[in-house]
């Protein structure tokens, strides 16, 4: 996984399944975690001789609504819940976070990031040291193991009934998982199938034990870049494929896709083999987020585009800045505004390093709230991004033309903007200080407009016009703003 490089070059890793292999980005593999107790209802429990299937804790009580990713829309241009509303996905990237942490801080950080207006979550089911686990064999920080001797569907069920009770407890704090069965470091090691077949084999036993909660979306990969040489993929393609087609086989019908990249900007769409067996897109890109998501959206077919991986809080790997709280402001704006639907926030804490406890807020993951905060506000499913410049006449400044993976974010000036079609709402994100104009004769005659800082969420409202200066350094010191078009 490219965040896993710190201030190094990415290094591509062959993983061996038999005969199988996938270049696959690893990192620094040093890790500590202070791991609390497992309450009782969750800990090893004697396995019974039969049957040989975990049993799932019981369904808690039914609480008020919280709204969960459960489809795409119609339009296949974003995703919608239970009932069938547009849902903005707010993400956050705890990979280990199944693995790495007892019950109670599992608990703790949930409602943490509920608290902050956290949706969703990526994390893996097993474990590995190149996802951040404790081991290399899936077990769990205190050595539950997943597999019995059997093989991959040989499942050891007190690790299967902590999976489900971590998810069931997202649930009930309103968290959607992205939810990895397989990814790329686990392959033959956590999981080592004999065959495709029993990759299919766990792929429906997994949608089987988890059908009756409906917090998930699937992904599988992760920092994986295969050796590609057709459009038949892989041998590792297409048991990540048969592990996917498991879970469908078993009436799962909820989104799903692959984590595609090698260290450069890529989306799932991108990859050859996984063109259309995707349900939505995810962009991978540590350069400025504008050019990667808008080509992602220009996929056929429509799917919504999410914004999965930039850099990290206290992360960065072109090595030359810091990962700054503008940084993750501009990827988090720069994508919501070019197409994508959902953005996910990173840290180094990724992997539950000693002390994370202390560093639960994170001065970066409060200024992407404040930018998600203004997108959530408004009609935001029926934008058209502002792609060739209708829209911002002048003072756009410079796109990048070419992404080699290796710009950094703060490297870019280019202002992006996002209008519904009817001209009655609309978003424009302005990175450094400047005069620009706009075409306001494709906004409804009721728009107002307002300058939004994006470090604090504090509004300064301003008439409407053509020409717009934005208003001086914002309250972090630096150049960016947001301005708000809404008519409500």
């Amino acid at each position: 996984m490219g965040r896993r490089v710190l201030a190094v070059t990415a290094l591509a890793v062959v993983l061996a399944l038999g005969m199988w292999t996938v270049g696959v980005v690893r990192g620094d593999d040093s890790r500590e975690v202070t791991a609390g107790p497992v309450p009782s209802e969750l800990s090893m429990r004697p396995e019974p001789a039969e049957p040989a299937e975990p049993s799932k804790p019981s369904k808690p009580p039914v609480r008020e609504y919280v709204p969960l990713v459960t489809a795409v829309a119609p339009s296949g241009r974003y995703f919608v819940d239970q009932h069938g509303r547009p849902l903005l996905v707010r993400g956050d990237s705890p990979w280990s976070l199944m693995t790495d942490l007892s019950a109670d801080q599992a608990r703790r950080y949930f409602a943490d990031r509920q608290s902050r207006g956290v949706n969703a979550m990526i994390v893996s089911v097993l474990g590995s040291v190149g996802n951040g686990g404790p081991s290399d064999d899936g077990a769990t920080h205190d050595g539950v193991r997943p597999f019995r001797d059997g093989g991959i569907t040989d499942w050891n069920p007190a690790y299967w009934r902590r999976m489900h009770a971590y998810v069931r407890m997202a649930q009930q704090h309103g968290i959607t998982l992205v939810l990895y069965p397989v990814d790329s470091w686990v392959v033959d090691s956590g999981l080592v199938p004999t065959e495709v077949g029993a990759c299919r084999a766990y792929g429906r036993k997994v949608g089987e034990f988890f059908a009756d909660l409906p917090n998930i979306m699937w992904s599988v990969g992760g920092d994986y870049l295969p050796d590609r040489a057709s459009e038949s993929g892989t041998e590792v393609d297409r048991c990540l494929d048969a592990v996917l087609d498991g879970i469908r086989r078993s009436g799962d019908t909820r989104p799903r896709t692959i984590q595609v990249s090698g260290g450069q900007p890529m989306a799932s769409s991108d990859d050859p083999f996984w063109r259309h067996r995707i349900s939505f897109n995810f962009a991978y890109t540590y350069s400025p987020t504008y050019r990667l998501v808008r080509r992602a959206r220009a996929a056929d077919p429509a799917r919504p585009v999410v914004f999965g991986e930039g850099n990290y809080e206290r992360e960065n790997l072109q090595g030359n800045q810091p990962t700054t709280p503008e940084t993750l402001r501009r990827q988090t704006a720069w994508a919501l505004t070019s197409g994508a639907v959902a953005d996910f926030y990173g840290s180094d804490d990724w992997e539950f390093r000693s002390g994370w406890q202390d560093r639960l807020h994170a001065p970066g993951l409060a200024d992407v709230g404040h930018v998600r905060d203004v997108v959530e506000g408004l009609p935001w499913w029926t934008w058209e991004p502002d792609t060739e410049g209708d829209f911002i006449t002048s003072g756009r400044g410079q796109a990048i033309t070419e992404d080699d993976g290796t710009t950094d974010v703060l490297d870019s000036d280019l202002a992006t903007a996002a209008l519904a079609p009817d001209g009655s709402s609309g978003l424009v994100y302005v990175p450094t200080a400047r005069t620009f104009t706009i075409d306001d004769s494709r906004l409804a005659g009721s728009v107002r407009a307002a300058w939004v800082d994006p470090s604090t969420g504090s509004r300064r409202s301003v008439p409407v016009r053509a020409t717009y200066r934005t208003p001086g350094a914002n309250a972090d010191g630096d150049g960016d703003w947001l301005l708000e078009l809404t008519s409500r």
